[in-house]
């Protein structure tokens, strides 16, 4: 196959069809302060009927984890069927097939159960972070200071911690320790408030710094905010869907306008080849292609729990480190989703 030509790897390609819109992303990061009034209505409307309703085993909260995180995976994988970004990426790829069953497959043989999830649970906190103030540093196109990363890590910490509180409660030293734990993930917001206080004043004279982002600054330390006060409010659950449906909506909008733009015109991928020749667009195949593999994989996964477990957690840490390749500026995936 023909390597596709572009200007330059430093960008989108000129003339695109699909766009992501800044606005667009904006709309799903008001997913958190939507769950914040939810959570104050169910406080003082509701009696607690929506908090009751959350309080389920923390087997099924495992569960439901892994329903709401498997598809957005595998719409990630969906495009390196297409031979050129096999080759573009072989090397990430392979790394990250052998990293994460290798950690994987250690974990489960020599060390308890959790500490996969721990490790699991530690790089998906790290990957969602870093994803939200990636764009954010796109949208207030600024290049990603010291400052600015100390400040992404002092949310990533206290992200982490509150993520092993309401997964890893099963694990005694977890729940003993819930009230340090979250003392500690307080004083990290706190401090990360600071910094991003302290940042801002330090890009707000540039005349030219655009609104929506500092819009998109600001709601993703609401977003962290209403998280905190949502676990510690008994509100677990809720803050993992809606840290989720943030994440994950953002990822599935990213790769539908990528796909649609990688193979609208031309098709370069093999899953979408029968489709497309249906007049089905990629745009609208991605997500249920995706559901589907994954409830097939999830249909194995509850026939064979300790296996598949393996296997979820490999392949959540290799989504996470392919991932840190392929949305790096000049990579092919990049040329084909045009920020606005």
């Amino acid at each position: 196959m023909t390597t596709t030509a572009a200007p330059s790897l430093t960008g989108a390609q000129p003339n695109l069809p699909m766009q992501v819109k800044y606005t667009t992303l904006l709309w799903i990061l008001a997913t958190a302060p939507i769950g914040g009034l939810i959570v104050l209505l169910d406080q003082y409307v509701l009696g607690g009927a929506v908090q009751r309703a959350m309080d389920i085993p923390i087997d099924q909260i495992l569960g439901i984890t892994a329903i709401l995180t498997f598809p957005h995976i595998i719409a990630s994988l969906i495009g390196f069927a297409d031979p050129e970004y096999a080759r573009f990426y072989k090397k990430p790829l392979i790394k990250g097939i052998l990293i994460s069953a290798g950690i994987a497959i250690a974990c489960k043989i020599f060390i308890d159960g959790p500490v996969i999830l721990l490790i699991v649970a530690f790089y998906s906190i790290y990957h969602n972070i870093m994803q939200q103030f990636g764009i954010t540093a796109m949208m207030l196109r600024r290049k990603q200071t010291l400052l600015y990363g100390i400040m992404k890590w002092m949310l990533v910490i206290p992200s982490a911690l509150a993520f092993a509180v309401v997964m890893l409660s099963f694990i005694p030293e977890i729940t003993e320790f819930k009230g340090p734990f979250m003392d500690i993930v307080g004083l990290c917001l706190g401090i990360a408030t600071i910094l991003a206080v302290i940042y801002y004043l330090q890009i707000r004279k540039d005349p030219d710094l655009p609104k929506i982002g500092v819009q998109y600054y600001l709601g993703n330390i609401i977003w962290m905010y209403v998280s905190y006060f949502m676990i510690a409010g008994g509100y677990g659950l809720m803050a993992i869907i809606v840290s989720r449906i943030i994440h994950d909506f953002t990822a599935y909008w990213i790769y539908m306008v990528h796909d649609q733009n990688r193979n609208g015109a031309i098709n370069r991928n093999p899953i979408y080849a029968l489709p497309i020749k249906l007049g089905i667009k990629p745009l609208y195949l991605l997500v249920p292609t995706a559901i589907i593999i994954s409830s097939i994989m999830l249909g194995i996964y509850s026939a064979h729990l300790n296996t598949m477990a393996v296997v979820i957690s490999a392949f959540n840490i290799m989504h996470y480190y392919i991932e840190g390749h392929t949305w790096k500026r000049g990579t092919l995936h990049r040329q084909y989703v045009p920020f606005v």
